[in-house]
């Protein structure tokens, strides 16, 4: 069974339009006490992919790609702001959705009110999950970190949405343009990289991609870069064993010490 972990599905306070009246007032405030003024239009940033998926979209795009509902999804995030309205078209899509919460049966994720412990849990349920996907792909520590975490551990699977290239087949949609829809979606994805290697390009993180300079290689052109033996452990002993051999103040020194201990 594939489990699949996803993140940043509460990053919208940048873009507001999509919420009730009440919704937006709280938005606003926020993003006024946290944020310098700038001048944002939803449209405007939604066409041009500055704006997070929400839910919905992507349920959309999994089952495009052809995730069913026996499919069991992890969300890491906090509670999604706008509630079980947003949420209730993923879940109709995907039943099977955890997070930290339902995962916990010792309560003691409850109990931890700094929230450090579900944030931890979070974190290795997406390092170790067979997929991961984050949302949003801004100045997150925690999906950035993750992204080369899972690089490094193997180039596990992660779909990183092109939200630029997907915003106008969700704009079609939305008004009634819905033939040909899942097709568009796997045309944009079939273009995504699922977490192989690549070569950095800014403004790509050295976190996020730390390919090639953090990897060996099997056939290098520096003997430098060359990846250790499967038994490197072994080989590290050995070579030990034989310093300590061969250096006769090592092998005196040891002498002296067993003759001491008798």
């Amino acid at each position: 069974m594939k489990t699949l972990t996803s993140h940043g599905l509460e990053w919208f306070f940048r873009c507001i339009d999509i919420f009730n009246l009440e919704e937006q007032s709280i938005l606003k405030k926020y993003r006024k006490e946290n944020f310098a003024e700038k001048r944002l239009v939803y449209k405007e940033r939604r066409a041009i992919g500055k704006c997070p998926l929400t839910p919905e979209e992507v349920g959309l795009i999994l089952h495009a790609m052809g995730f069913d509902n026996s499919t069991r999804i992890y969300l890491a995030a906090g509670e999604i702001f706008g509630g079980e309205r947003f949420m209730k078209p993923f879940r109709d899509l995907f039943p099977r959705l955890e997070n930290h919460s339902s995962v916990d049966s010792s309560e003691e994720l409850v109990t931890n009110t700094q929230g450090l412990l579900g944030s931890a849990v979070d974190y290795m349920v997406c390092l170790l999950s067979d997929i991961f996907m984050p949302t949003y792909d801004g100045p997150s520590n925690f999906a950035n970190n993750l992204l080369g975490h899972r690089l490094y551990y193997g180039f596990r699977t992660t779909i990183r949405p092109d939200r630029k290239a997907l915003a106008p087949i969700f704009i079609d949609r939305e008004n009634g343009r819905t033939a040909g829809f899942e097709e568009a979606v796997r045309r944009v994805m079939l273009k995504t990289n699922f977490g192989g290697p690549h070569k950095r390009v800014s403004p790509e993180s050295f976190y996020t991609n730390s390919w090639p300079e953090c990897f060996c290689q099997v056939s290098p052109k520096n003997p430098a870069d060359k990846c250790p033996p499967d038994n490197v452990l072994e080989v590290l002993d050995s070579r030990l064993e034989n310093k300590v051999t061969s250096d006769p103040e090592t092998l005196a020194e040891k002498n002296s010490t067993s003759r001491t201990e008798r």
